[in-house]
């Protein structure tokens, strides 16, 4: 088993930038700049500007290794970032007090493994310890989780897909899986309420006001349904169905062997079509 020498743990802050840093190291703290690649890269960008805050000096293996587990966990040094979704601290792995900074990106190599494998046999670590390193496992294990989007991130997002059109075969397919859903409060309430004469006449408006269609944009339309087409044909997706809406209100789509097998009053079929005015009634 190595020798283990007296320790200090530190925390460094960019003076700059606030990033900060949680390392160890058995020289003098205040001259040692840290190993970790994410914030090495950042002093050569921003400076070696920095405050070094002591967090102890240990000359007791198994406290060192407690004491810097339970400090990267508690403030989450991997993984914690601020209201700008910025990383806090330059730490890219938990640091354990023992081994050096992470100098690399990616995971250990076979060799460097067996290395680190070998270094440990044979060390007596005690039940807190061991709690620790679970815990801070266990939190490494989680580096591949998707972190939640931030308000900026969503708004980008929804910025990009403003204006782009969907094509029928995938607002059919939405419209598939979204049948039979219970709507909101609000769509209920507007359920069977008409537009008003002020609604229609700006409707109107607004379609007087695009004027004619080139040539060119109708030869882009011809265009983009002919590969819509060849995707994914709508009129093949519902070849041999009928589009009907049942005793609830919900509209759905059925074969047609089904839809004509019904006898009867129309009024009391379990279908009728989505166009029929016994249609407009169950949907209220």
């Amino acid at each position: 088993m190595k020798n283990f020498y007296p320790t200090y743990l530190y925390v460094k802050t960019h003076n700059i930038t606030g990033l900060k840093y949680f390392g160890k190291t058995t020289g003098d703290p205040f001259k040692y700049r840290g190993s970790g690649k994410y914030w090495i890269d950042h002093l050569k960008i921003h400076g070696n500007d920095v405050s070094t805050e002591i967090v102890g000096l240990f000359e007791d293996r198994d406290e060192c290794v407690a004491t810097a587990l339970n400090f990267s966990t508690v403030n989450n040094i991997v993984h914690a970032v601020n209201e700008d979704n910025k990383k806090i601290w330059a730490n890219q792995i938990i640091e354990n007090g023992i081994d050096g900074g992470a100098t690399r990106y990616g995971p250990h190599s076979t060799e460097t493994k067996q290395k680190i494998s070998a270094a440990q046999t044979g060390k007596n670590i005690s039940e807190e310890v061991k709690n620790k390193i679970k815990e801070a496992r266990k939190l490494q294990d989680m580096s591949h989780m998707k972190k939640p989007k931030s308000a900026e991130q969503k708004k980008k997002i929804s910025e990009s897909l403003v204006g782009r059109k969907r094509s029928p075969v995938s607002i059919f397919k939405t419209a598939e899986k979204l049948r039979g859903r219970k709507r909101p409060d609000v769509a209920e309430k507007l359920r069977g309420k008409t537009k008003t004469p002020e609604t229609i006449a700006k409707m109107k408006a607004a379609q007087q006001n695009k004027g004619p269609v080139s040539e060119e944009t109708k030869q882009k339309i011809k265009e983009a349904r002919a590969s819509q087409s060849n995707v994914f044909p709508l009129g093949e997706y519902l070849k041999g169905k009928v589009i009907v809406v049942d005793k609830s209100g919900n509209k759905k789509s059925i074969s047609k062997e089904v839809y004509f097998a019904q006898t009867g009053p129309k009024q009391e079929w379990e279908w009728v079509s989505h166009k029929s005015k016994e249609a407009s009634v169950r949907r209220g």
